[in-house]
Formats: structure tokens, sequence, C-alpha cells
């Protein structure tokens, strides 16, 4: 980590904890939730992000529509239709 990564990172902690020092009480259950979900949410980013991913292609009819390309009679005559103008 760069020196001014670890400064930003350390002046937006300072801020936070005086944010956090400003807030009533009854609202610090409120934030250690949110903490706990932003850090729940960061543990699964790369899990979820691949799934929907996976769930998307699936469900795209224009990429399911790539695979009928290789087939005849479209693989063919496919490179006259896409450069047909080159």
């Amino acid at each position: 980590m760069s020196k001014e990564i670890r400064e930003i990172t350390h002046t937006t902690k300072q801020q936070l904890v005086f944010e956090i020092e400003q807030l009533p009480n009854v609202y610090l259950l409120e934030l250690q939730s949110f903490i706990q979900y932003l850090k729940f949410k960061q543990a699964n980013s790369g899990n979820l992000s691949r799934e929907k991913a996976r769930q998307r292609s699936e469900q795209d009819p224009i990429l399911q529509a790539i695979g009928t390309i290789d087939i005849e009679p479209f693989s063919e005559t496919i490179d006259d239709t896409l450069y047909a103008t080159l």
C-alpha cells in the first residue's frame, strides 16, 4: 500500500471515529449492524458476482443465440454476412 493511500485511509478512519463519537448511543447498534453487513458483502462479493454473471449469461437470448452461428447453414455464410462491406 502506498504512502498516499495509507494517509487517505488513516484520515478517513479518523473522520469516521469522529463521526461515531458524535452519534447518539441509540444509533451505535445500527451502525454496528451496518458494518457487519458491509463485511459480509465484501466477503461474498466475488462469489455473488460470478454467480450473477453466470445467471445473466444463461438468461441472455443474445448470448444463447451466438452458439447457433456455428451450426450450418449459418457457419458457412457468417463471414460473408459480417465482412461483406470490407
